[in-house]
C-alpha cells in the first residue's frame, strides 16, 4: 500500500472525532518484523495500520502527531512526560 503526500497529510491532520473505530487497526495486532530494513519495517507498519497516525488502543483511539521544527528528540519527550507524570502522582 502507497500512500501519497498528500493522502498521509490528510490522515494526519483528521479530527480525532472524525474517526471511525471499525476502519482503524488494533495495536495489539500489529506485528514489525526487527530483522528486515528500515523501509521494509516501514512499508509492514504501513500495511498493517491503514492510518499511521491513529489506531485503536483498548477502548481508546491513539493519534499520533509530530511537531513541525522541534528539536527534541522522542527520548527528549518521554523523559519530560514521565517527570510530569511522576511530580503529578507525588
Amino acid at each position: 500500500m502507497d500512500f501519497s503526500i498528500e493522502e498521509l497529510k490528510r490522515m494526519q491532520d483528521m479530527d480525532v472525532m472524525e474517526l471511525d473505530r471499525k476502519e482503524l487497526a488494533d495495536i495489539q495486532d500489529i506485528v514489525i518484523d526487527t530483522t528486515k530494513s528500515v523501509s521494509s519495517r516501514i512499508r509492514s507498519f504501513l500495511e498493517q495500520t491503514g492510518n499511521p497516525f491513529a489506531m485503536n488502543v483498548g477502548e481508546y483511539i491513539l493519534q499520533i502527531g509530530f511537531m513541525e521544527g522541534a528539536e527534541d528528540s522522542i527520548d527528549d519527550r518521554m523523559i519530560l512526560l514521565t517527570k510530569r507524570k511522576t511530580q503529578i502522582m507525588v
